[in-house]
């Protein structure tokens, strides 16, 4: 028998092991996360955002992107 102990910095990482190894009928002992260098995921850093109010420097979001989008050409079209 073989036990392995590994640190991954990514959790996309962390569930793709744990189905490989389902996938390898292995057994998963134990899992640790340490808070202290787990990075926040976008959506936490978009809801730390909505919580003190927004972005305050666009008044109107809506209004804001139709002036900031611009379509891409497409192949073929002018």
């Amino acid at each position: 028998m073989s036990i392995v102990t590994l640190e991954l910095k990514n959790d996309l990482d962390l569930e793709l092991l744990i189905a490989f190894a389902q996938r390898l009928d292995v057994a998963v002992l134990s899992i640790h996360q340490s808070k202290q260098n787990r990075k926040r995921q976008p959506v936490y850093w978009l809801e730390e955002l909505a919580k003190i109010g927004g972005v305050k420097s666009i008044p109107n979001p809506s209004e804001w992107q139709k002036q900031v989008r611009t379509d891409k050409p497409l192949f073929g079209r002018e």
